[in-house]
Formats: structure tokens, C-alpha cells, sequence
């Protein structure tokens, strides 16, 4: 019998119950797609990272490495489980060619290594170590479609040429946001080539489980090993990993929690709807005596029904959508272990969404609780002037302009040249890196006079990196990279404080700043040429580069080696700027302009958000257009009778449609109007409270108001236009005639 009513019901509102699944359907998917693509990135990174054996504590060195030193350490540590030190041979980019491409613009390091001996493995596709011939090498996969390599291409590094054998996932280097890129190449070959480059050292550390990392790296410090470059972990590694995709995940969990309130609205008003036109057959259950309880399980028992295909639809589009989303994870990183906990885990995520909604339904069905049988049988429930519908009317259209807005201010932020200033560099137009020299001194002042004296270049500085150990509050020393030279010529994003100007005086990336719990006017002790010596922190900006983990002064204190050098400029607007690059290329230098360092770095992360992006576009047209065709047709229906009497009062079906196009419109104005603002202000607080994590303080949207004021706009106008027009279509439908019966 209850198969039968519901049955019937479905069939007597087709358009309404398809709805109401539709809603359903989409919380469900794009809930279950956060889940799946999540569950899809953290277990192929984990999967990666476990099959490479990525360390967990690594040196990065450049200069001489005293093995004896490092194994009298090692064999000292209790914690530590093994060990070896990998060769990388960083290779200058204007002498390296991939398939007739050269990589002089590429602002990555590329570099030769050989696989290593007992982890830190670089695998191929197919998860296992590649056995390399000589004149073979393995690229790293995220160069296969940036320069459509495929198996038989060429690299060439100085007239010695390398056939491409296949492609490699490299669990520490594989995000574009990694600096570097190791190239797989046979020993043979790596002898061969040792003088084509700058060889670098990577010292590497297996640490049992439990170990405090923390306590490991100021033994590692104190005992003065090599530490002429960044330090990295394996937390460090699975953060920047997953960052990339990170991001693009993130907007899309935006996206389910604004349709799952869409979606408990609309289906709160598809049920007022029901219930009006289902009153009097409410009244006449409540009159032969069946109870409260009966008709709300009645009405349940229909929409936990609608839930069910919901969720079961809602799988479907998610295992649909997770395929092309999900392309580049897969490319990067592989398949993650299909377990069961993932399946679990996304069908638990679409019965959230589902239970959630029906929630909401269970409470808005407890107001049939208040209708007596008589009032339910003879009289006109209370219309109400209709300000609620009005209002979600605004509140659909303004949530959808925020959908679409957020993620495309994001790429757009992202993708400009401004956005430098969360990477701890100023607003300059070129970048010129100096590594792969033996004397980047020399090298440095070189370049520094010639910038000096040539008239295209209206300011530049010059900035040298060196690593300091740096006492921690607990009383234990960590290696500090810390950037010296004038800081003032390009400012960076400072969150509190500001740029060291005097000698005294350290300036930490925010990451830094909450490591080392210290903060503006606290004092830090670097440890320069066996001395202590006392630095004022003056500021803390922001950085999401090299881990998040930079400290900038404003001299170098001493003649420590310098890591790198990197020199920033501003040319004048009458400089043809690929000429002056290619010009400082020929002195031996990496020279790229600082918006082709951008593109080079978030390739992967933007190459998601323009996906993301997409998905939020289509989502929020496809959303605006049912439900204000929805809700249009709930208000003629409600006021039917109303209409009904216009018309025979004279006045013509014309003249009643475009009084309800003004009702319909005027709140789709002022929601596109609402939501452009909060797009703009809370879409940038909740962005950047995430990129807060990576480093990125007091984030602010690079907002394209071409888009904002015009493109977005027009877009869902357009759309309410349509779906308003579609929505009072039926006022044709009414008869004149129908207010002689009196209400319903």
C-alpha cells in the first residue's frame, strides 16, 4: 500500500520529485568527490613516498662532505636506521635541451643523478626502479606533456645527447613547487657528464619510528656536519605534494557545504509546496483518525526513498567527475591502494549529505503537526506575503556568485605576478639565479656591476643566501636559511613588522616565526663563525617557498659560503625584454621573468583550480536555473487563485508576467550583488586561512573586475533571466474563471 502512494505520488509531480533528487544528488556527489579525490591524493602520495623510501631527514650541501664525519654520526645516533649521501649534478639550464626545447626559461634546477642504493628510489610508471643503460635517461613525468616528450625522444646537454627510455615519479621532487628535478641517468653516464655541472650533495637519514625529529636535527647541527642548504622532511615533502591538488580539493568541499545548504532550502520549499497542494488529503487522514505520526512517516518514507537514488546518483557522478579531476594526481603520483576504507569513507560521505537533508525535512514535517483536520479540509493555509521565497530566491543567486567568484579570484591571484609577494620575493619584473658556479661570489659581483651600469635597468638588488645555525627555545640549534642583501628595493608581504634595516635585526617567514614561537621584538641568537651573535626580530612575512622556512637580514655577517645568490631587477618600459634576458643569459646565468617563475612553479596548482574553476561555473549555472525555475512556478502555484481574480478584474496575462519577472528578478540582482561582496571578502578569508598553513600570511585576492563587475554577472543574469521567464510561463495557463471556485 505505501509502495502504491508513493508511486502515485511521483508520478502526480514528476517535476518536483525529479527536483528534489536532483538536489540530493548533487550534495551527495560533490561531498563524495571531496572525499574520493582526498582519500585518492593522501593515499598515492603515502603509497609513493612508502614504495621510494623517502628519508626522513635530509641535508641539502653544496661544497666539500666528510664521510668519516657523517658515519662516526650516524653510528653515534641510536635513531638513526640508515643512511647515504646521493650525488646531484645541477646542471646549467641554457645547456640542456629536451627534444629540440630548451629548458633556459625553465625556473626549476634540473639536474643528473644516479637511482640510490638502498632508498630514496626514483621510480618509473609502473612503481618499479628502472634499470638505466648507458645513453639512456629517465625524465621526470611532469615534464612528459609540458614538452610532449614520449619514449625515444632526445635530451641534450652540451652537444652530448641521452635517449628518453621512459619516465620517472621522484616522491621528493615530483610538485612543480619543488625547485629542483633530478634526471635518472646510468653511472657510466653521470662520470661522463660530472663536468657539465655543479655537484650538490643530498644527505640522507632513515630515522626509527617515534624519533623527534627536532631533537635528530640539532644533534645533526650541533656536531657540525654539512649544512650548506635547506634542510628538508618527510612531513615537508608530503606537504608540498599534496598542495598542489590540495588546493583544488579545497574549493571543491567550498562548493558541497554551499549546494548542501542550497539544497536543504529547496527541498524545504518543494515540500511547503507538496504540502499545500496535498492539505485537504491531510485533513481527511487526520479526520478518519490516523495519527500524527502515521502521515509524517508517510511523506518520510518518500523523500528517505528520494535520498536513496540520491545517494546511489550521486555515487555515479562523483566516480564520473573524480576522472578528469583526478587525471593529474594519477599522472604524479600513481594509484593510490583501492581499500576498502576508501569506499567506505566516500559512501559514508554521501549518506552524510543525504542524512543531513533529511534532517531537515523530519523538522519541516513537524509543522502538519499544527493543522487541525477542519483547517486542513476547509481552510487556505496563510500565504504570507511571500518574503521568504524572495529571500532564498536572493540567498540561491548569491551563493552561486560566490561559487563561481571564489575560485576564479583564486587562479587569478595565484597566476599574477603579485603573487610573488607571498613566495618571500618583491614585485620585480626579472629574476636572475646564480648556483650552479663553483665561485658565486665572483660570479654574483659580476653580474651585480654590469646591473649597475646599464641603462635599461631602472632598480635592482642583490640577494645572498647562506644557512646559520639558530638557537631554539627549548636550547637545542636548527639550521636557518637566511637571505641577505637590501630587502627595501623589492618589499615583500609583511603580516606584522617590517624589512631588516639595520645590521641587528631578522626578519622570519611566519612558518619560522611559529617554530621558533618567537615574534616582533623578540630576540634570536645565530651562531656566525663560532660566535654568538643576537639578532632584533623586526618582522614576519610571508613565504611559501622552500618549505615556508626563510629568514631574510640585511648583511651577511661573515664569509660563510653562499648557497645561492639571486638578483632581482626592474627594467624600463622601453626595454624589449626577451633581448635583455637573452643578453645576460650569454654571461652564464639563469635569468627569468618573474611572472614565466610564477607559471613555472603553480603549473599544477593552477592547472587544477582552472579545472575546479570550471566545475564551480557549471555547478552554479545548472543550480541557478532549476531553482529559480523552481521557485517562480512554487509562487504562481501559491498564488494561483490571486492571479486568477487579476484576470478577470481585466488585467492580461502579459501585464501579470511582468510584474512577477520583477518579483522573480529583483532579489537575483541584489543576491548576484550580496555574493559579489562576500565572494570577494570572506571568499578571501577562508582562502586564505588554508594557504595560511603553507606559509602565506595576510592573503589578499589579485581580483580581475573585468570578471567581477561584468563576466560573472552577466553570466547568472543571464541565467536568472531565462529561468525566471520559464518560471511564470504557466501564469498563461491560468484561467480567469478559477477564482469562481474560491481557494482550494
Amino acid at each position: 500500500m505505501l509502495k502504491k502512494l508513493i508511486w502515485n505520488d511521483v508520478k502526480q509531480n514528476k517535476l518536483m520529485s525529479a527536483a528534489t533528487v536532483f538536489f540530493m544528488a548533487i550534495s551527495a556527489a560533490l561531498l563524495a568527490l571531496t572525499v574520493l579525490l582526498c582519500s585518492n591524493l593522501l593515499g598515492a602520495i603515502s603509497t609513493l613516498m612508502d614504495s621510494a623510501i623517502v628519508p626522513d631527514f635530509i641535508q641539502m650541501h653544496t661544497g666539500a662532505v666528510d664521510d668519516a664525519a657523517l658515519t662516526r654520526f650516524s653510528e653515534s645516533r641510536e635513531e638513526v636506521q640508515d643512511w647515504q649521501i646521493c650525488h646531484f649534478l645541477n646542471l646549467d639550464n641554457s645547456n640542456v635541451a629536451l627534444d629540440g626545447q630548451s629548458l633556459i626559461d625553465s625556473a626549476q634546477d634540473n639536474g643528473l643523478c644516479v637511482q640510490g642504493k638502498r632508498f630514496d628510489f626514483l621510480l618509473g610508471m609502473d612503481g618499479t626502479c628502472p634499470e638505466v643503460l648507458p645513453g639512456e635517461v629517465y625524465v621526470p613525468i611532469c615534464y612528459r606533456d609540458r614538452y610532449g616528450l614520449a619514449a625515444g625522444s632526445t635530451m641534450t646537454i652540451e652537444g652530448q645527447t641521452l635517449t628518453v627510455a621512459g619516465f620517472i615519479r621522484d616522491a621528493q621532487m615530483n610538485s612543480m613547487m619543488a625547485s629542483s628535478k633530478r634526471f635518472l641517468v646510468s653511472a657510466a653516464d653521470y662520470a661522463l657528464l660530472r663536468d657539465q655541472g655543479e655537484e650538490e650533495y643530498l644527505i640522507e637519514f632513515l630515522l626509527r619510528d617515534g624519533v623527534d625529529m627536532n631533537v635528530f636535527q640539532t644533534a645533526y647541527t650541533a656536531s657540525g656536519l654539512p649544512a650548506n642548504g635547506p634542510t628538508i622532511t618527510r612531513p615537508l615533502v608530503r606537504m608540498m605534494n599534496a598542495l598542489s591538488d590540495g588546493t583544488m580539493i579545497f574549493v571543491i568541499f567550498l562548493m558541497s557545504i554551499i549546494m548542501l545548504l542550497i539544497s536543504m532550502l529547496c527541498i524545504h520549499f518543494i515540500l511547503s509546496l507538496q504540502m499545500e497542494r496535498d492539505r485537504k488529503e491531510v485533513g481527511m487522514l487526520k479526520a478518519l483518525g490516523i495519527g500524527r505520526k502515521e502521515i509524517r512517516r508517510l511523506y518520510f518514507a518518500k523523500y528517505l526513498l528520494f535520498s536513496l537514488c540520491g545517494a546511489f546518483i550521486g555515487l555515479g557522478m562523483a566516480a564520473i567527475l573524480q576522472k578528469p579531476l583526478a587525471r593529474q594526481l594519477q599522472e604524479l603520483y600513481g594509484t593510490a591502494d583501492q581499500g576498502g576504507l576508501k569506499i567506505f569513507a566516500t559512501l559514508l560521505a554521501a549518506l552524510l549529505a543525504e542524512g543531513i537533508i533529511l534532517l531537515s525535512i523530519r523538522h519541516s514535517l513537524k509543522k502538519t503537526d499544527k493543522i487541525s483536520a477542519l483547517d486542513a479540509m476547509f481552510q487556505a493555509q496563510k500565504a504570507g506575503k511571500g518574503y521568504g521565497k524572495v529571500l532564498l530566491i536572493g540567498f540561491v543567486t548569491a551563493a552561486c556568485t560566490f561559487l563561481m567568484l571564489v575560485p576564479q579570484n583564486l587562479y587569478n591571484t595565484v597566476s599574477s605576478p603579485k603573487f610573488v609577494t607571498y613566495m618571500g620575493i618583491g614585485s620585480a619584473e626579472i629574476r636572475i639565479d646564480i648556483r650552479q658556479i663553483k665561485d658565486i661570489d665572483s660570479m654574483t659581483a659580476q653580474i651585480a656591476a654590469a646591473l649597475g651600469k646599464d641603462p635599461q635597468v631602472r632598480k635592482y638588488t642583490v640577494l645572498q643566501t647562506c644557512s646559520y645555525p639558530a638557537a631554539l627555545p627549548d636550547g637545542g640549534t636548527v639550521n636557518l636559511t637566511v637571505e641577505a642583501g637590501d630587502h627595501s628595493i623589492f618589499p615583500v608581504s609583511f603580516s606584522a613588522g617590517t624589512l631588516p634595516m639595520n645590521e641587528n635585526e631578522i626578519a622570519l617567514s611566519s612558518l619560522n616565526a611559529e617554530e621558533l614561537k618567537l615574534s616582533v621584538g623578540d630576540t634570536l641568537d645565530l651562531n656566525v663563525n663560532g660566535k654568538k651573535s643576537s639578532y632584533a626580530v623586526c618582522g614576519i612575512y610571508s613565504d611559501i617557498t622552500n618549505g615556508g622556512k626563510t629568514a631574510k637580514i640585511h648583511n651577511r655577517p661573515d664569509t660563510a659560503p653562499v648557497i645561492w645568490s639571486v638578483l632581482y631587477a626592474s627594467l624600463e618600459e622601453s626595454t624589449d625584454r626577451q633581448q635583455w634576458m637573452a643578453r645576460y643569459r650569454g654571461m652564464g646565468v639563469d635569468v627569468t621573468d618573474i611572472e614565466g617563475y610564477v607559471r613555472d612553479t603553480y603549473a599544477q596548482t593552477l592547472a587544477q583550480l582552472r579545472l575546479a574553476s570550471r566545475v564551480a561555473v557549471g555547478i552554479a549555472v545548472l543550480v541557478t536555473a532549476v531553482v529559480l525555475t523552481l521557485f517562480l512556478k512554487l509562487i504562481v502555484e501559491r498564488e494561483r487563485y490571486a492571479i486568477s481574480l487579476r484576470k478577470a478584474l481585466g488585467f492580461t496575462s502579459e501585464t501579470i508576467k511582468r510584474t512577477y519577472f520583477v518579483k522573480g528578478l529583483l532579489p537575483a540582482v541584489s543576491g548576484i550583488v550580496v555574493g559579489l561582496t562576500l565572494g570577494n571578502l570572506c571568499g578571501e578569508s577562508l582562502c586564505g586561512m588554508v594557504l595560511k598553513s603553507f606559509g602565506a600570511d595576510s592573503f589578499r585576492f589579485v581580483i580581475n573586475w573585468g570578471q567581477v563587475m561584468a563576466g560573472i554577472p552577466i553570466v547568472i543574469l543571464g541565467v536568472a533571466i531565462l529561468a525566471v521567464w520559464a518560471g511564470i510561463s504557466q501564469i498563461g495557463q491560468i484561467k480567469a474563471y478559477e477564482c469562481c471556485r474560491g481557494k482550494e
